[in-house]
């Protein structure tokens, strides 16, 4: 087996098509997809379930994403400490919810790109919410990215860890558009209204339960067609038209303005979330997060 193998795998989870993964796998389509069959035949198992429209894990692979992700961290960790040992630079572990790998984290590289004088290696997990908040707590990784509820922030759990504002985000419910923008799922009276949604034992499937699910439930029939944790896979099943979804603004933000999924916020309320970036205050390179944390505040007003 190769390590690139898994890489391909969660690459392919986080873009949610083999056409996307492959863009950023920097390989062809069909390369692409045969380097995914040679770690199914390594695994002798079925990973991808290709009879769905549009793809769908198994069972069993959505059942073992997270160690595949866990082991992919622990060789990068392991491979990126060697190597800023070497090359002089302090490690920095980030643990990041997956959705804000692709719509939060990229800003954050470029801005300690730009800075020439930052010697950090930043290494980042890509993980749950709950699986990030736990590795945190328990002194695995320096920094923390992650949503929040307004009136819950983390800092109740980990009065020891700084924290700074990183914004806010917003769950906002989407469905793909039939003709002239009308949607294609929505609340309708005598019509049972199909919802792609997150497992209730994950933060924003307690988060959508808690504030949407139920007044919806008391006033319009529901059916929930799919569950997931991997926001990639929903949106792609939201636009293919399976059902209605809540969904992260900033990941939808240009499906939106392109009027390719609209916004039943006029039927269903959305939930403002805030985003919080914790320092771990037991990190064993504190001056690395002092100057990463310099880089990262909002510059004080005069």
């Amino acid at each position: 087996m190769k390590l690139a193998w898994i890489e391909d795998l969660l690459a392919l989870v986080d873009a949610g098509t083999f056409s996307r993964a492959a863009v950023l796998r920097n390989v062809t389509q069909p390369a692409f997809s045969r380097r995914i069959q040679l770690l199914e035949a390594w695994l002798d198992v079925e990973l991808i379930d290709r009879r769905s429209q549009p793809m769908r894990l198994s069972a069993v692979a959505e059942r073992h994403i997270p160690e595949f992700r866990a082991l992919l961290n622990d060789l990068n960790r392991l491979r990126n400490g060697i190597r800023a040992n070497h090359d002089g630079l302090a490690r920095v572990v980030l643990a990041t919810q997956h959705s804000l790998t692709m719509t939060r984290l990229p800003a954050m590289l470029k801005l300690l790109g730009k800075n020439r004088n930052a010697q950090i290696e930043l290494n980042v997990r890509s993980e749950n919410r709950d699986e990030c908040v736990t590795l945190f707590m328990q002194g695995q990784v320096d920094l923390l990215l992650c949503m929040e509820e307004r009136d819950d922030l983390l800092t109740h759990l980990m009065p020891d860890a700084g924290r700074l504002d990183m914004g806010a985000e917003t769950l906002v419910p989407v469905s793909a558009v039939a003709k002239k923008g009308i949607p294609l799922h929505a609340p309708r009276q005598g019509v049972t209204l199909k919802l792609l949604a997150f497992p209730l034992d994950s933060f924003l499937g307690r988060i959508m339960y808690k504030h949407c699910v139920g007044t919806l439930l008391r006033h319009h029939s529901v059916e929930v067609v799919h569950e997931s944790v991997f926001l990639a896979g929903i949106k792609e099943m939201v636009m293919a038209g399976l059902g209605m979804a809540w969904l992260p603004e900033s990941l939808i933000h240009r499906e939106l303005q392109s009027g390719t999924l609209v916004s039943l916020e006029d039927e269903m309320r959305s939930v403002p979330l805030e985003l919080g970036l914790y320092r771990n205050a037991r990190s064993t390179s504190p001056e690395a997060l002092d100057q990463l944390w310099r880089l990262l505040a909002p510059p004080a007003m005069p």
